[in-house]
């Protein structure tokens, strides 16, 4: 077991929840100078007072194991290959992939002038979030289609056939939020 991320995941979460060690003791059954020896590297937990603090805090035991990725880097929309569709006049760069863990994935796309691209509807409940960051959009909805032009973002939810169009005179571009809710 990694003691120094199971250290500083507990210190995070009790800070971010604004818990003393008391506070925190007394909803984890652990005792306080097991939770501040844990939080400071001292002591190896062992599994069951590992899944006593998770259960109190109403967290996955992986959360407190999980080593938290600590890098930073600046990287670019469009540095990998895009997929395509409407003969490369729709192209989506995919950012921040799908994990299990988080409820989103995020992509970056461009969309040329006077091109249309319908979307299939997503199964269970899934929402779609459009930031129009250059030109304009016209996303049609259940029927409906909204304009939405640069510095103005649209959310629906993404359980019908959707279709976003370029209606400005130059390539339009976006970020795309889908969320998965349970």
């Amino acid at each position: 077991m990694e003691h120094s991320a199971i250290a500083d995941n507990l210190r995070n979460i009790r800070e971010s929840r604004n818990f003393s060690l008391d506070r925190l003791s007394q909803v984890t059954g652990v005792s306080k100078s097991m939770l501040r020896q844990i939080e400071t590297g001292k002591s190896s937990p062992t599994i069951a007072t590992i899944w006593k603090i998770a259960n109190g805090l109403k967290v996955s035991f992986t959360n407190l194991l999980r080593k938290p990725a600590v890098r930073a880097e600046v990287r670019s929309f469009t540095e990998n290959a895009p997929l395509t569709a409407e003969h490369n006049h729709y192209r989506v760069y995919p950012l921040i992939p799908f994990e299990p863990e988080q409820s989103y994935e995020i992509y970056y796309i461009e969309i040329d002038p006077d091109t249309a691209f319908s979307g299939e509807p997503h199964a269970g409940e899934v929402y779609e979030y459009i930031f129009v960051v250059k030109g304009v959009f016209g996303i049609t909805v259940k029927g409906k289609t909204f304009r939405v032009k640069e510095k103005e973002f649209l959310q629906f939810r993404a359980d019908c056939v959707h279709e976003y169009k370029c209606i400005s005179k130059k390539t339009a571009a976006a970020i795309m939020q889908i969320t998965y809710l349970q």
